[in-house]
């Protein structure tokens, strides 16, 4: 079933290096084109879930230029110019607006959905597919940024919490709130307290949205990337675009579209739809322990493993060697072929901090 009048389009952010899961995630294969789960990556679970409601035409993938031939080889039958890749890594202000104003420019008048779900679990498909019909009539009829975020589980110091206010309107049987404001990754005593409140929801990345009224918001916030998208845009038809265009995109300020756009804005045009997604952002190797826990063992297990005392462990061992864990307890074991990472659980965002040395010291592993 494709999901409304043809107007409707979604663009999935695949560009992160996803350092975090290194040793698995790398330059050449970040996270999101992994199977972390199974068969299949995030990338492609994702898309195989908007596929089914919107079609395979209506998905636009953003993406580095460097991964363009990796997407095409994940997801065959996606159209080649679906791929919309950017000049170069300049944040999602850049990468937002960059996506928008070339669909803007082929598809006027488009509805879109801006997702930053190809690292993302979510294990009911019918609940976000739902959500995005309903966020799809709300952007649609009343001019709204509207955001799709969830209840957190827990005091993540690792993702931003969404504060929302009174009710704004009912569509489909949801409940939809005014936008107060955004805490970008507050630590986890703070966040704590926000969840204790009861008006916060971790921020998925998942807006729905005109792309009239996303760049009139760039026009107005955000001026010097509106000038340089309009640039481009102008550039596309032209046969100097190769040279002329990752130019231009040099010109939009490199930062977040939080700092650039949201922070700016007032309550009164974003809305939030709280969702029940069983949504996950595999971030770190701690959060793919807790999605994979086997309730038996206590212990999350891919590969070959023999243990004795071993428990609450993420034993990670796609190089195919036996790993063998004695008196193990809130640990984390990643072996590949040319690397093995052994850390405490709760030091796992520590691992980018680790490919920052790996920077220096051993690029080749990165």
């Amino acid at each position: 079933m494709v999901m409304g009048d043809g107007q409707f389009r979604a663009i999935l952010f695949s560009g992160g290096a996803g350092s975090r899961l290194w040793p698995l995630s790398r330059r050449a294969r970040p996270k999101q084109f992994q199977p972390l789960l199974g068969s299949d990556s995030l990338f492609q679970l994702m898309v195989r879930r908007l596929e089914t409601r919107i079609g395979l035409e209506n998905i636009y993938v953003s993406t580095g230029e460097i991964y363009r031939d990796l997407v095409l080889e994940q997801v065959p039958d996606l159209p080649p110019d679906n791929v919309i890749a950017e000049p170069e890594m300049r944040d999602t202000l850049a990468a937002v607006g960059y996506a928008v104003a070339i669909l803007n420019d082929r598809f006027p008048g488009s509805t879109i959905a801006t997702l930053w779900g190809a690292d993302h679990i979510v294990r009911r498909d019918d609940q976000f597919v739902a959500c995005l019909s309903a966020a799809h009539k709300l952007a649609t009829e009343n001019d709204w940024v509207v955001k799709i975020d969830v209840r957190p589980t827990c005091p993540s110091d690792a993702l931003g919490y969404i504060e929302y206010g009174d009710p704004r309107a009912e569509v489909d049987g949801r409940t939809v709130y005014a936008f107060r404001r955004q805490v970008e990754k507050p630590p986890a005593e703070i966040a704590a307290q926000l969840i204790a409140e009861g008006n916060y929801l971790w921020n998925t990345g998942y807006i729905v949205w005109t792309a009239e009224k996303i760049l009139s918001l760039y026009e107005q916030h955000a001026r010097a990337a509106y000038g340089a998208l309009m640039a481009i845009v102008d550039a596309l038809h032209r046969p100097s675009s190769a040279e002329t265009i990752p130019m231009l995109y040099r010109q939009i300020p490199k930062m977040s579209i939080d700092k650039g756009i949201f922070e700016k804005m007032s309550g009164d045009d974003m809305v939030v739809m709280p969702a029940e997604l069983g949504w996950s952002d595999i971030g770190a190797w701690n959060v793919l322990r807790d999605e994979l826990v086997e309730a038996e063992s206590g212990n999350a297990v891919h590969g070959r493993h023999v243990a004795l005392d071993t428990t609450q462990c993420l034993i990670y061992a796609p190089a195919g060697k036996p790993v063998i864990t004695i008196g193990l307890r809130d640990m984390i074991v990643v072996d590949t072929e040319d690397a093995l990472l052994i850390c405490p659980a709760d030091r796992s965002q520590d691992v980018k901090k680790i490919v920052q040395r790996l920077e220096e010291e051993m690029p080749h592993l990165l």
